[in-house]
């Protein structure tokens, strides 16, 4: 165990905390490896992490055209069109939990905490915050989150704020049309273009008009 994951677990007792080489992690995700990632870690480190708050940024010329993500995109996504950004920032605070019914795939040079769920975890539509488990993404290292694993913004581990990868099937997060938090089934979760969500009564997205679905505590994750 690291010294961060061990600070991060005192620091938030009720939280069940791993690190992504844990085996508990088999069920959300896996580690990926890339041979050469410097000219990938340089990319990344090269996006600016917002003085507040998280920007999510769905395409980046630099990570675009690294050659670094070439393997590993094939690896994820076997040869779908994709698009390569970053969500960096400061943020530590729950809100609300996606998911994608593809991959994702995530690196950072900063390391993180990201706030997961299992898709049989839903009940209706809904989740009890208490199901979600955190996991420590340590400095230079990359996974895929599979397929309706539930996710959202990651977490910072300290002042500086996070650097997060964030490669996807191109247009997943694009607006849609129109959205319907009352519609039937699975349809009122869909908030944009291939992502579906659901966020808690207290959060910035259910003041949009997202669908609320986190029963609970929102979680924040304290240093």
């Amino acid at each position: 165990m690291t010294d961060k994951l061990a600070a991060l677990r005192r620091a938030n007792p009720a939280l069940p905390l791993y690190s992504v080489h844990d085996p508990a992690f088999a069920p959300y995700g896996r580690v990926l490896a890339i041979p050469d990632a410097a000219p990938l870690s340089a990319a990344l480190a090269a996006t600016e992490i917002p003085a507040e708050g998280n920007r999510y940024l769905a395409s980046d010329p630099g990570l675009e055209a690294c050659a670094a993500l070439d393997a590993p995109r094939r690896a994820v996504f076997g040869g779908l069109d994709t698009q390569s950004g970053f969500c960096n920032g400061r943020g530590f605070t729950l809100n609300a939990l996606e998911y994608h019914k593809g991959s994702e795939l995530n690196y950072t040079t900063t390391g993180l905490v990201l706030l997961l769920a299992l898709p049989e975890q839903l009940r209706d539509g809904a989740l009890d915050t208490a199901e979600v488990a955190g996991f420590w993404l340590p400095p230079e290292t990359a996974v895929e989150i599979f397929p309706r694993t539930l996710h959202f913004a990651p977490c910072r581990t300290d002042a500086g704020g996070f650097n997060c990868l964030v490669v996807l099937e191109k247009g997943v997060n694009a607006p849609l049309d129109s959205v319907d938090p009352a519609a039937p089934g699975e349809e009122k979760l869909l908030w944009m273009r291939g992502k579906w969500l659901l966020c808690h009564p207290d959060s910035p997205q259910a003041a949009k008009g997202a669908y609320v679905g986190l029963r609970g505590e929102n979680l924040t994750l304290k240093l």
